[in-house]
């Protein structure tokens, strides 16, 4: 009989039209599973901001702060459009190539450790996948198989558009559904142990506020509690597990991140260009603001 894993697997691949082509820090993943190399720490799926150009994005941070603090890990970048115009497609195209990178790293690594990282978009992106995609006026998409819980030890978001307020694994100081509501939390349940989502109180996307700069705050207010939760859930997943990555190695020290004095470490200088927008102070520019707002204008004339 096939295993719960299998299945999920194949379910996945039978899902999946097409891979996503990434980039990444250390590792460039093949579009085939035989090909890949498996992480001997862990293994990061980064999901970039609205407009940001191609590769990890701002949040691109948060995972050069985790390779430095566990060696032998790699990340890759979710090859989407991250566009404002055609929003709900996007987000779309996101979940899809995001699960393809999981489903094909798990069937080449079935024993590896994967965190999924979002900014903004990015961040519903990333939720979308491991809570299915239940907001309204967007394709309906399945929540991830629990068959992947050994597996998904961290999943961080900063400023979720799909963010829902009151819910167990919610940081900052939010307490307001963002503007594009999540209608079914329940199906998150499973993942909540490992999942922390950032969302501030004025945010414009995840707060359904109306102060533009906030959304770019993240960074600077939670880079190290961001890098210091997934290294403590890998940490934890080494020590609770009867098995390990390939390679069997482990966060060097005591598992404790090592970034730059800012706290803001930052991967290798090839795995992406400087974003454009959001820019250094967190304002999106007009033209995009504009558009995303002329979406969210007709979902929330539908949501009323």
């Amino acid at each position: 009989m096939a295993s719960p894993l299998r299945t999920a697997l194949v379910l996945l691949a039978a899902a999946t039209t097409c891979l996503a082509q990434t980039t990444s820090t250390t590792l460039t993943s093949p579009t085939t599973s035989s090909s890949i190399t498996c992480a001997t720490g862990i293994h990061l799926i980064v999901a970039r901001g609205s407009t940001e150009p191609k590769g990890l994005g701002r949040i691109g941070v948060v995972a050069g702060n985790v390779t430095e603090a566990i060696p032998g890990s790699t990340v890759t970048a979710v090859d989407y459009p991250a566009t404002f115009d055609a929003y709900f497609q996007s987000v779309n195209l996101g979940v899809t190539a995001m699960t393809a990178l999981i489903a094909s790293y798990i069937t080449a690594c079935p024993s590896s450790k994967i965190a999924l990282l979002g900014y903004s978009q990015g961040g519903q992106v990333a939720m979308d996948v491991v809570c299915g995609t239940s907001e309204k006026l967007f394709a309906v998409t399945p929540d991830l198989s629990d068959a992947f819980l050994h597996n998904i030890v961290a999943v961080v978001t900063f400023g979720d558009p799909s963010h829902m307020a009151n819910q167990s694994w919610n940081e900052g100081t939010s307490n307001k559904n963002g503007i594009f509501q999540r209608a079914n939390t329940s199906a998150c349940e499973p993942y909540s142990p490992v999942i922390k989502e950032w969302c501030d109180t004025g945010d414009i996307y995840c707060d359904a506020g109306n102060v533009t700069g906030v959304h770019g705050t993240y960074f600077a207010n939670y880079t190290d509690d961001a890098t210091e939760w997934i290294v403590s859930r890998f940490n934890a997943s080494m020590t609770t597990n009867d098995s390990s990555p390939t390679g069997g190695a482990s966060p060097s020290g005591s598992g404790t991140p090592s970034p730059t004095s800012s706290g803001t470490g930052a991967p290798s200088s090839s795995s992406t260009a400087p974003p454009t927008t959001p820019n250094a102070a967190g304002v999106v520019q007009p033209a995009s603001l504009a558009a995303f707002l002329a979406v969210a204008g007709v979902a929330f004339g539908l949501l009323l």
